[in-house]
């Protein structure tokens, strides 16, 4: 049961089950109009509030306002609880400044709610909260912590050019429609942890200070994501896209890791790394390094300038996967369900051996002494180079056979690979091909000389 429930019971009506507010035995709306006047001169600018539990009439509320605005034509609010409290529809708290720690866990606003340019002192909490109508946050700063836990937004949520100086967590926030968060800025985390989203989610030129977390978020609609800065990790670990996915952002590190996308993904980067292990994109997915900086956009100076860089693509499913000017040297390929699908362009960059005066492109299980299904998968990268980069081509034929001279389990075949990598390095080194011509040129030449002259 909630707390606000335990408490007294409004005695002026019968039947009434409204919280009576002391010296008052009545509730809100059962006070008389002198007992209502004196409530009201009892407040000042700043002064602490408490409504939980309370049905607030629209009327009322303004009057509330009204008692508390300052000389600078705002409401000011020291300490407020609205812990279970029913706002009237069309509530304007525009403007308004709470000056204290504020509460409204578990509110329900009858209908639309305006929240414009509030200022925000103290730590903040709308857990659990459900706005019937519009939300609108927009221009609102946010000083100290805050959260929205588990509130239900049932229309549209706007948050555009909101300001957190703290971390704020939408943790198992539901949004039924369009979510809005256009040029916000969040000073350190911003957290919206299995939060489900059934409408559009705008997040463009957002400027996050340390980590954005959706992990196991759930998207309805189509989720394009950016352009946003993060100066740490960009996490959409275990999240289901159901109309696709773009993400434009500069950041440390991406994680999509067991994400599921269903339509085409695109990840526009600049500077991160990016984890895709284990993830499905039922349409394929494409992987863009940007050289140029995003439009209208800063980007930190703390941030590594350099190339994106895939850390994992092991056990993703995907028909197609893209990759282009990225860098790869890190890169685990094992376990990736379609080769077949791979396509390089531009210039992207494998780890390397030093093989006498030249340098190899290798894979970076190949490095570590891995050598299960990489076979297959220099067959395929050679393919998806062959119209990129000759050098790759070649580089990546060696290495597939290469890798079977040493792991093949059938001895007969290694040892004609064996055969042919000294012969002539498997057709690819022509250097030794013909050293090994010579070679047998002069045998011969000998052996006929010596059955001339024996």
């Amino acid at each position: 049961m909630s707390p606000w429930r335990t408490w007294p019971r409004c005695g002026a009506a019968v039947g009434c089950t409204e919280r009576a507010f002391t010296p008052y035995p009545s509730c809100l709306h059962h006070l008389s109009p002198d007992e209502l006047e004196h409530m009201l001169e009892g407040l000042q600018p700043g002064a602490d509030i408490d409504l939980r539990g309370a049905t607030v009439p629209g009327p009322l509320f303004s009057a509330l306002l009204k008692a508390v605005t300052g000389p600078d034509k705002r409401p000011h609010l020291g300490r407020s609880r609205f812990d279970g409290a029913v706002l009237p529809d069309r509530a304007s708290l525009t403007g308004v400044c709470f000056e204290g720690d504020c509460s409204f866990d578990g509110a329900r606003f009858a209908g639309g709610v305006s929240f414009y340019d509030v200022r925000f002192l103290g730590h903040v909490s709308f857990r659990g909260a459900r706005f019937t109508g519009n939300a609108s946050f927009h221009g609102a700063r946010f000083q100290r912590h805050s959260t929205f836990d588990e509130a239900v937004f049932a229309s549209d949520a706007l948050f555009g050019e909101t300001v957190w100086l703290a971390d704020a967590s939408f943790a198992r926030a539901v949004f039924v429609g369009a979510a809005a968060f256009d040029r916000a800025r969040f000073g350190r985390d911003a957290v919206f942890q299995a939060a489900r989203f059934g409408g559009a989610l705008s997040f463009r030129r957002v400027r996050v200070a340390r980590h954005a977390r959706l992990e196991r978020a759930r998207f309805r609609q189509d989720l394009w994501m950016g352009p946003l800065a993060v100066h740490g990790r960009l996490s959409l670990s275990n999240a289901i896209a159901h109309r696709g996915l773009r993400v434009d952002a500069v950041a440390r590190r991406v994680d999509a890791d067991h994400a599921v996308v269903h339509g085409p993904a695109e990840f526009r980067l600049r500077h991160a790394e990016l984890d895709l292990e284990d993830a499905c994109f039922d349409a394929g997915v494409t992987v863009r390094s940007l050289s140029h900086p995003f439009q209208c956009l800063a980007e930190d100076d703390g941030i590594d300038h350099a190339p994106v860089r895939v850390v994992s693509v092991r056990g993703m499913d995907a028909p197609r996967l893209g990759l282009a000017d990225v860098d790869l040297s890190r890169c685990k390929f094992a376990g990736l369900e379609h080769p077949e699908g791979l396509r390089i362009a531009g210039e992207c960059t494998f780890a390397s051996l030093r093989h006498r005066r030249r340098s190899e492109a290798v894979l970076a299980e190949e490095l570590s002494g891995s050598y299960d299904g990489l076979p297959v998968l220099y067959r395929y990268l050679a393919l998806a180079a062959a119209d990129v980069d000759d050098g790759l081509n070649r580089d990546f034929r060696y290495r597939s056979l290469e890798v079977r001279r040493r792991a093949d389990p059938r001895a007969v075949r290694r040892w004609l690979l064996h055969a042919s990598w000294l012969i002539c390095g498997h057709g690819l080194r022509t250097g030794r091909l013909l050293t090994c011509l010579t070679v047998l040129a002069l045998l011969l030449c000998w052996s006929a000389a010596y059955a001339a002259h024996p």
